[in-house]
């Protein structure tokens, strides 16, 4: 009995050496992460180090049960091709099941063209989303209200697309000029952030 939970202990560990403890899960959560975490659920592998599933959660990988409980799920209900889009675009799960018609594995269809789930089209997955999504939606009310939802749920969308993408350009083997140039051009942009949530503070008050 002792040597099973230790080989229980050595498999978990096996499991967790795939992402550093899934550190990236707080930033961007891949479906390869998804299903990893599917499985470590279902074969109830947390039990190896004596921890409830929402202990495993909080303590191994820095995330809610919750929070692993939906990301399994839009796993279960949207596949691999989710993932893939929201961390080129920012797309929510409500967006997506708006055009989860347009999506397969090799790509989002619009306009007659196939375009690829990658980083790099990003720009275009952007543009044919927010299209998509538009023809989707209902038709806006008398007093703008869905048009103004649009134009926040647009904004957040970029903003996030935008996180992913600096995530990304970090992860590159930068060498010092180029990160200096990239620490300066966030900290303008966070600067402009800054400032235009002072308005919107005191616009609301």
């Amino acid at each position: 009995m002792k040597q099973h939970k230790t080989d229980g202990v050595l498999d978990l560990g096996t499991w967790m050496g795939r992402k550093q403890a899934f550190a990236s899960l707080a930033g961007g959560c891949s479906a390869a992460d998804a299903e990893c975490l599917r499985q470590m659920r279902s074969q109830k592998k947390h039990r190896a180090l004596g921890l409830t599933w929402a202990e495993f959660c909080r303590q191994q990988i820095g995330i809610t049960r919750q929070h692993a409980v939906r990301l399994i799920r839009r796993l279960e209900e949207f596949g691999p091709q989710y993932f893939r889009l929201a961390k080129a675009t920012g797309i929510t799960p409500e967006e997506y099941r708006r055009i989860a018609g347009s999506v397969g594995e090799k790509g989002l269809s619009h306009s007659g063209e196939l375009i690829p789930i990658t980083a790099e089209d990003g720009p275009r997955l952007i543009a044919a989303v927010e299209e998509l999504r538009r023809q989707a939606a209902p038709e806006a009310g008398k007093d703008g209200a869905e048009d103004q939802d649009r134009a926040i749920e647009k904004a957040e969308r970029l903003l996030r697309a935008a996180v992913n993408e600096i995530g990304r350009v970090e992860e590159m083997p930068l060498d010092a000029a180029r990160r200096q140039q990239l620490f300066t051009r966030l900290s303008a942009q966070i600067r402009r952030l800054r400032m235009v949530h002072e308005v919107s503070v005191r616009l609301g008050t």
